[in-house]
């Protein structure tokens, strides 16, 4: 009898333990449950808050570098795309030649949280220019070609710097202008013969062409312009530099009666310096180049080597002979309608 009691004891007792043991393996795995959707919660809402911090960042970045070039360009439009602890942004840009909207760029940069460390797919830019041989530049024997758009076909602006050797393969693109119908809209770049003042160039072209955009004296280090013999006993000339990598100001395509001045080009270098996103390298050079030995630049230091304006291809004949125009390169050439 006693050991029949016994028997049912340790039943019991097993049973018991099992219970107890099943609602604490449920008990365990709903906490870590709650507390692995906590954590996954508490992940989830700091990547969010990272990865945005950081593609605002980005965003200004590329808003600051647009407001020191892009001749005639205007941001259209800019998507994020994020993941985790990284994320890509594209930029598209239009240009705005008198009233007429040409599509432009589009343009796609990468963004980390944590530098080097990235989880998202590789990023670039599409093809933004192609260079394509001339006939009139290959007679001459011209060491460069022409660039064009790679999106939409057009011509892209060249930039000489005053006082540069180019072994006088300067450009004078106004005898085009005579081969196209007068009224079609165009925009030129004008290359000086020494650097000016804004208010100097502002009395520079004659009325009836819109000056549009200024192109400024960032170049901190001339010498790497210079002719230089290579290992075959070549001598090789600068070449010019395309409207792609120019950096300067202008009026505002959206808003063109507000009258272009140099702050707002020093206001955006001193932003580009203090983001120190994926172009302070460029703004922090050009900030000091601009300034010297005082703490910050202002608009006396801000020096014009060219200027890029607009008009029919009848009204740009006036430039013609203009002891200031040491080269000019046509851009875009749009329709009025």
């Amino acid at each position: 009898m006693n050991e029949s009691f016994k028997e049912d004891d340790e039943m019991n007792f097993t049973k018991v333990m099992k219970k107890a043991k099943r609602r604490s393996t449920i008990r365990t795995t709903i906490i870590s449950l709650f507390v692995s959707v906590i954590a996954l919660f508490g992940v989830m809402l700091g990547n969010a808050q990272l990865t945005g911090w950081s593609s605002q960042r980005a965003m200004d970045s590329e808003r600051a570098l647009q407001r020191i070039s892009g001749p005639n360009e205007v941001e259209t439009a800019q998507i994020g795309n994020s993941g985790f602890l990284s994320g890509t942004l594209q930029t598209y840009t239009s240009k705005v030649i008198e009233g007429v909207v040409i599509p432009w760029s589009n343009r796609e940069i990468s963004y980390n949280v944590v530098p080097f460390l990235s989880f998202a797919s590789l990023s670039g830019s599409t093809k933004q220019s192609i260079s394509i041989p001339d006939a009139h530049m290959q007679k001459n024997s011209y060491e460069y070609s022409r660039s064009y758009n790679g999106l939409n076909g057009q011509r892209e602006m060249l930039f000489y710097i005053p006082g540069v050797d180019y072994n006088g393969k300067i450009l004078n693109d106004l005898p085009l202008l005579q081969e196209m119908d007068p009224a079609k809209l165009v925009e030129m770049a004008i290359s000086f013969d020494k650097s000016y003042s804004l208010s100097e160039v502002k009395q520079l072209t004659p009325s009836g062409l819109t000056q549009t955009w200024y192109w400024v004296d960032t170049y901190d280090n001339k010498k790497i312009y210079e002719p230089y013999i290579d290992g075959n006993g070549n001598k090789s000339y600068a070449i010019p530099h395309s409207e792609s990598w120019a950096h300067g100001f202008g009026i505002s395509p959206t808003e063109p009666a507000i009258e272009a001045t140099e702050q707002p080009f020093l206001d955006a270098l001193e932003r580009g310096v203090q983001l120190k996103g994926n172009y302070h390298y460029d703004f922090k050079r050009i900030y000091n180049y601009l300034k010297k030995d005082k703490s910050k630049p202002d608009a006396s230091d801000v020096r014009i080597l060219g200027v890029v304006v607009t008009g029919t291809a009848e009204e740009f004949q006036v430039l013609s002979g203009k002891p200031y125009v040491r080269g000019i390169t046509l851009g875009a050439v749009v329709d009025k309608y």
